[in-house]
């Protein structure tokens, strides 16, 4: 197997994995909390996720750089220096907003959420120690887009598994054990958040360090890469704005149960990304080291397997996950009122998270040709046009408004990243291309999920659901999968060969 496939398949082992997880304790941690404190715990994650647009910039720049320095020998030396000098800007920069969040916690924290159980000075203090973790959280970031961009995949994908796995249960055991208290949880994310970002951070400088040289801070180290950094974080502000402002928004204008739903939906919608992520990983160096080696046959032809595999990754659970969601959600949760309310938000959301997926391969091409200017254009446009368009829709329409237009915004993504995206690598033929690589796909995996909603919807017994679950879930990879070209060669050839070589 080569490198590639190596990472490809480590990334996604590791995030199904935690994906799996995530099914498995969230559940719990409902029961353990309630619905109250899991909206909590979904306003960290949306927290989590608006930091992510320094990480996003940083990281990706640092992705992006590495795997450009690696594939040039003569610029490989470096590395080091340009590593010192974005960890010291990204340390600083986090420790600051990690302090405006505290304070702004401290202050506001008790008013911000319309409460039934918990008491405010709970939240207060809930919040607060969410700044704390935040801080310890979000530059692991750094350190795992400095090996991802090292081709050191495998090894990254480990500690992201074993880190998510002690932080995911160990959470439940202290809930378990000690006391079921939102405060623990977010004790408990600090305490494996640090570990994770120090061990992360270890195996990176360990692989980069050049023996007898000092590393110093330098700003000349940045300079060559400032221009695609600062334009990385004028992209991830916009899209945050985008993609978090529905839960900003919600937090303040309905019921903390009512979010805490709304969050427990976005959960499983979001989970459906993780399995797209690895191919996304894997594939920027690769985008990257082609780019610059300037082999834009390569490029053209990994660009059309990164977004045939993407696509039948995703589309299959998505479809099925909308057809059967209040089935989905009772089996995971055991609990029908929540199945009952979640249900409705979670058939509409993974529509939204099917196109902003699908369009990756292609935002990643802009992103290894250094192409920001089309992306910032299209997060401006969506946000000059549909920001106000999810105010009124929440106002009108509450949780539903919200959904629908992360849809829409998941629509014009796609679309405009697959038009900018083709164009740069000199491809004609958007409709076509389309047809073949993201409607074939998508029809059949609707074709399978329409069906499984009809005979599916009625089946009692939760082992039985499951099972019968995961066998139509294969059934609907494997026909998504058949009506690709490219992918359906690559399979025949391989089948042919083990064949072979097995005679």
């Amino acid at each position: 197997m080569n490198l590639l496939g190596k990472n490809i398949s480590a990334n996604l082992l590791s995030n199904v994995w935690l994906t799996i997880l995530l099914l498995l304790v969230t559940p719990l941690y409902v029961w353990f909390l309630g619905i109250e404190s899991y909206g909590l715990i979904g306003f960290y994650l949306s927290w989590v996720a608006i930091l992510g647009v320094l990480d996003t910039s940083i990281s990706a720049t640092t992705m992006r750089e590495f795997s450009w320095l690696k594939a040039q020998p003569l610029e490989k030396k470096k590395i080091p220096g340009l590593l010192k000098s974005l960890e010291s800007v990204y340390w600083a920069i986090i420790v600051v907003f990690g302090l405006g969040f505290l304070i702004g916690a401290s202050i506001f924290g008790e008013d911000w959420f319309q409460t039934k159980d918990l008491e405010p000075e709970l939240v207060r203090e809930s919040m607060m120690l969410m700044a704390v973790s935040l801080v310890v959280q979000v530059p692991s970031g750094l350190y795992v887009s400095g090996l991802m961009g090292l081709q050191k995949q495998v090894e990254c994908s480990g500690l992201l598994a074993f880190f998510g796995t002690l932080r995911a249960l160990g959470a439940i055991v202290v809930l378990w054990l000690i006391a079921s208290d939102i405060r623990l949880f977010f004790l408990w994310q600090i305490v494996v958040s640090s570990m994770q970002t120090g061990v992360i951070r270890w195996s990176l400088w360990k692989k980069v360090r050049v023996d007898g040289d000092q590393v110093r801070f330098s700003w000349e180290t940045l300079k060559p890469i400032k221009g695609f950094a600062g334009g990385m974080l004028v992209v991830t502000v916009l899209s945050i704005l985008m993609t978090q402002a529905d839960k900003m928004i919600l937090s303040k204008m309905i019921s903390l149960e009512i979010f805490g739903y709304y969050m427990l939906a976005w959960s499983v919608a979001s989970g459906l990304s993780r399995v797209v992520t690895p191919l996304t990983q894997a594939y920027y160096p690769r985008f990257t080291e082609l780019v610059a080696t300037k082999d834009d046959i390569a490029l053209t032809k990994e660009l059309r397997l990164a977004s045939q595999l993407t696509n039948v990754m995703i589309m299959p659970p998505a479809m099925l996950i909308g057809f059967l969601s209040k089935s989905i959600l009772f089996a995971w949760t055991g609990n029908l009122s929540v199945a009952d309310s979640a249900a409705p938000i979670l058939s509409f959301m993974v529509v939204g998270t099917i196109m902003t997926s699908c369009s990756y391969p292609a935002l990643t091409i802009l992103f290894s040709k250094k192409q920001i200017k089309p992306v910032i254009i299209v997060n401006l446009v969506s946000l000059v046009v549909l920001l106000p368009l999810l105010i009124f829709a929440v106002i009108q329409f509450g949780v539903m408004g919200a959904v629908f237009i992360w849809g829409l915004y998941g629509l014009v993504l796609y679309i405009s990243f697959q038009v900018y995206g083709l164009r740069e690598i000199h491809q004609v033929g958007f409709f076509s291309i389309m047809l073949r690589d993201f409607v074939a796909p998508g029809l059949a995996s609707l074709a399978v999920a329409s069906m499984a909603g009809y005979w599916l919807g009625a089946v009692s017994g939760k082992i039985t659901f499951v099972t019968l679950l995961s066998i139509t879930l294969i059934v609907s990879w494997l026909t998504a999968l058949l009506v690709c070209k490219d992918l359906r060669e690559i399979i025949t050839r391989k089948s042919n060969w083990l064949i072979k070589t097995s005679l």
